[in-house]
């Protein structure tokens, strides 16, 4: 009996048509994005716990120093993302930047997880790529025609050295994509495309964004969008700290500082960030809890924020999903958070219960408590030492409840004829037959 080896060698052609087949064109973006933030992050030996979650200097650029610059563009035809983030070595170009996956002695950056997210958004453009990167004592550049490259057998890819520009304030990546996938052109066509990749952006890198990077979009730096957590004399904001082997989690909960006198639903919810790059916002799910060890959200808890920090040295230990806009449930970390998570929160929504004696009118007391917290920059909140949700004070004010009940057209017509007001608003009648009512039958 002979033993044969059957041929189990990957095909080009899967990997640049299924590979890309599930990634949004955003996520490929932001993948480019977070490549150059690790440069950033290495070339200045940025600590990512410490820097975006600071007890003091918040605001600075990273201790004084200039931010960084990360420039995306888009034209018919033609995409472009630069940044002086510090470059690329020609070691990592030659060992790691274009493998598919990490080696066994691959030193991981803080975003770039599983080494696939360049290959894979380059691919996912298009089929005319260029990449010249340079460090301030060394550069390469690298052209790949996509189709005649698939066309070869040898996995290898072309890369040429060139000088490095003697100083680090001008080291960085310029990658430049031409001949667009179609799908891929007719997003970058689409009138709400560039909005929504600015939203994101601005969501995702809010703790980067202007501390130390900035990042700017067809011309236009994007602001950060921080989480909206609210904090006054009388509300503080919950907080727990856990380890759990090599990650540490940081998880607060608390009232969101409200905008016009309002909470605005739609930021409300749960949101996770692993190693400062936020992978899950404004999540009402059961992905985060809700409806399993927490309440189903209603509108009555759309005064909760929550947000959970994660940060490990490898971010392979992160419960993050491969295109980093999501969790891995299975993860242990991630199921541990989870019920402390549902408990650093429980407080928060028992407020919320209390100040709703119905879903439409907000009890006086509470609303008052609701008015007075301010926006915190979530980056301050490092400092403050583990505590549960409390509000330390109820202004005095009353109980006030709202009554309301159904009446027929012709009933309410009666009582305005009875009481010889016909235009009387039907609040004020049910208002006088609740008034009528506690003389009659309940005096004091």
């Amino acid at each position: 009996m002979s033993t044969l080896q059957a041929n189990a060698s990957p095909s080009k052609r899967l990997f640049l048509e299924m590979f890309v087949r599930d990634l949004s064109l955003e996520d490929c973006i932001l993948d480019l994005v977070d490549n150059s933030i690790d440069s950033l992050v290495r070339s200045r030996n940025i600590k990512v716990s410490d820097a975006l979650l600071p007890a003091e200097g918040v605001g600075r650029n990273g201790g004084g120093g200039r931010l960084a610059i990360i420039d995306v563009r888009y034209e018919p035809g033609k995409f472009r993302i630069w940044d002086n983030c510090g470059g690329i070595s020609v070691k990592d170009a030659m060992e790691e930047v274009f493998r598919f996956g990490h080696s066994d002695n691959a030193v991981l950056g803080q975003l770039g997880v599983y080494g696939i997210g360049l290959k894979r958004a380059i691919f996912k453009i298009g089929k005319d790529i260029t990449i010249e990167s340079k460090t301030s004592v060394e550069g390469f550049s690298v052209h790949i025609a996509v189709e005649e490259w698939a066309k070869q057998e040898s996995w290898t890819v072309p890369l040429t050295v060139t000088a490095g520009t003697g100083n680090v304030e001008n080291a960085g990546t310029s990658i430049t994509v031409k001949s667009f996938r179609e799908e891929v052109a007719a997003r970058l066509r689409s009138g709400t495309f560039e909005g929504h990749l600015s939203e994101m952006i601005a969501r995702t890198y809010s703790l980067f964004l202007n501390r130390y990077v900035a990042v700017v979009l067809n011309g236009r730096k994007i602001q950060p969008k921080l989480v909206n957590f609210g904090f006054s004399k009388d509300v503080n904001v919950g907080k727990e700290e856990l380890t759990e082997g090599n990650v540490k989690v940081t998880i607060y909960a608390g009232l969101a500082a409200r905008r016009e006198g309002e909470w605005q639903a739609a930021e409300a919810g749960w949101y996770v960030a692993c190693n400062g790059r936020l992978v899950v916002a404004e999540d009402k799910t059961e992905l985060t809890g809700w409806g399993m060890g927490m309440p189903l959200f209603v509108p009555k808890y759309r005064g909760f924020v929550g947000l959970v920090f994660f940060y490990s040295p490898n971010p392979l230990e992160l419960p993050w999903t491969t295109t980093k806009r999501g969790l891995n449930q299975e993860s242990f970390v991630f199921q541990r958070v989870k019920t402390r998570m549902a408990a650093i929160g429980r407080p928060v929504l028992s407020f919320l219960n209390e100040m709703y004696s119905s879903e439409e009118k907000e009890r006086g007391p509470q609303r008052g408590v609701a008015e007075g917290v301010e926006a915190l920059d979530v980056r301050e909140m490092a400092s403050r030492p583990q505590a549960p949700f409390r509000i330390s004070a109820i202004p005095v004010g009353g109980d006030i409840v709202r009554v309301q009940y159904d009446a027929k057209w012709d009933e309410l017509e009666r009582v305005r004829k009875s009481l010889r007001k016909s235009r009387m608003p039907a609040s004020k009648v049910g208002r006088y037959a609740f008034d009528y009512y506690l003389r009659k039958e309940c005096p004091q």
